[in-house]
């Protein structure tokens, strides 16, 4: 992805500036994590950097550091852009105690995808499942009626479906850990619980990964897999609105009607999930062209744009652009666009209504992966995993 977004950002970076050379390069995680500790803190390494959620292992750690600029200045100073073009829950996700760090690309909302038939079974409309409580009620209720059915879509992707379910989840409630701005560890244990609470009910220990069966893929395309699920949810793309009017058509077909919403996060807001964002190192010596370049990065003619050379697709391969403007174009596939009209402003609307937005650390996946998977299985108490699990993230934050 990175070479889909930064090829034309560069090329329409030399039409502007023939002086200037450009250079860039695509290092493993491991590599970027070396290179971030070493090379930067001392004077040197890129004058802008490409990250994704899975590039540190905790961004905001990183950023309490000082060791990117504050955007602010640039935004407030450069005349060419301005922070009201973006969803401005997602651009406040880079900011930590008042300075914008970092400058968000792209990003995810919690896209849930169920019918009115499934709703009508756990009895609720979709105002009250999509809030925190009522998500997990509903759940509930499902898993009452179908007790070997896995919450979400199953992709059958090597990993036990609580694996995408923790993920997902936390992701969904906003769980963020520790407040950087107090430097405290802040994790309401209730709401946590809930979520964990979740992932053990349907949690099941006799998954079979190699079974091809279970397979819901080739059902999605065809829209009938979604019937087997209480939810689908899918961290959707451009591409993903064409295949939802494909599955809702054969919904439609079988006397089905889809049904899209947001789940609510904790605060009974929706939090998105930055995707990928670009910073620029304080040891930056060409900081005026790397802002440039991060320009470039968000106008409409990257956001909104697509691969020619790349069956169409947008440049960005996941997730939603920031500039509200370039949705539109980013959603409408140019070899094949998907019909516009009332249901392509109703999603436009739903992606562009997240009320914040974080960074993931993945870190945190692993601590909770680690600590809570005991209680997940059975095999040990609330209160022992979630102490286990206080203890090392506050022993992570003292590090």
């Amino acid at each position: 992805m990175y070479s889909s977004i930064l090829e034309p950002a560069i090329e329409i970076f030399k039409q502007l500036y023939p002086e200037i050379d450009v250079s860039y390069q695509i290092v493993s995680d491991d590599e970027f994590e070396t290179r971030i500790r070493t090379e930067i803190p001392a004077g040197k390494g890129p004058d802008l950097v490409l990250m994704t959620d899975y590039t540190f292992p905790d961004i905001y750690k990183t950023m309490s550091t000082d060791i990117f600029i504050d955007l602010n200045p640039y935004f407030a100073l450069d005349g060419e852009i301005n922070l009201s073009d973006f969803v401005e829950p997602v651009m406040d996700g880079g900011v930590l105690n008042g300075k914008r760090y970092v400058a968000p690309l792209n990003y995810d909302v919690p896209i849930i995808l169920t019918t009115e038939s499934i709703l009508s079974e756990v009895g609720m409309t979709v105002d009250e499942i999509k809030t925190c409580d009522g998500f997990c009620e509903g759940a509930e209720r499902f898993h009452e009626k179908y007790p070997d059915s896995t919450l979400y879509f199953d992709y059958v992707a090597g990993v036990f479906p609580y694996m995408h379910e923790i993920r997902s989840l936390y992701k969904n409630f906003g769980f963020q850990f520790i407040d950087f701005s107090t430097g405290q560890v802040d994790v309401d244990e209730a709401r946590f619980r809930q979520c964990m609470d979740l992932v053990k009910l349907y949690y099941d220990p006799d998954y079979d990964v190699t079974d091809m069966s279970k397979n819901d893929v080739d059902y999605y395309y065809a829209g009938g897999g979604l019937t087997k699920r209480l939810f689908m949810y899918d961290d959707m793309n451009a591409a993903g609105y064409g295949m939802y009017l494909n599955s809702k058509t054969f919904l439609n077909m079988d006397g089905e009607e889809p049904v899209l919403f947001l789940q609510s996060n904790q605060h009974d807001g929706v939090t998105a999930e930055i995707c990928t964002g670009a910073v620029i190192p304080q040891a930056s010596a060409n900081k005026a062209n790397a802002w440039n370049l991060l320009k470039i990065l968000l106008s409409d003619g990257i956001q909104g744009g697509h691969d020619k050379g790349n069956w169409d697709l947008s440049y960005f391969w996941s997730g939603y652009p920031v500039r509200r403007s370039s949705l539109r174009s980013a959603l409408l596939d140019g070899t094949n666009p998907p019909p516009a009209g009332e249901e392509l402003d109703r999603f436009i609307a739903l992606v562009q209504s997240p009320t914040e937005a974080l960074l993931i650390p993945q870190i945190y996946r692993r601590y909770i992966n680690e600590e809570m998977l005991p209680y997940v299985t059975g095999e040990k108490s609330w209160d022992d995993c979630w102490k286990s699990f206080l203890n090392t993230v506050e022993l992570y934050k003292d590090e």
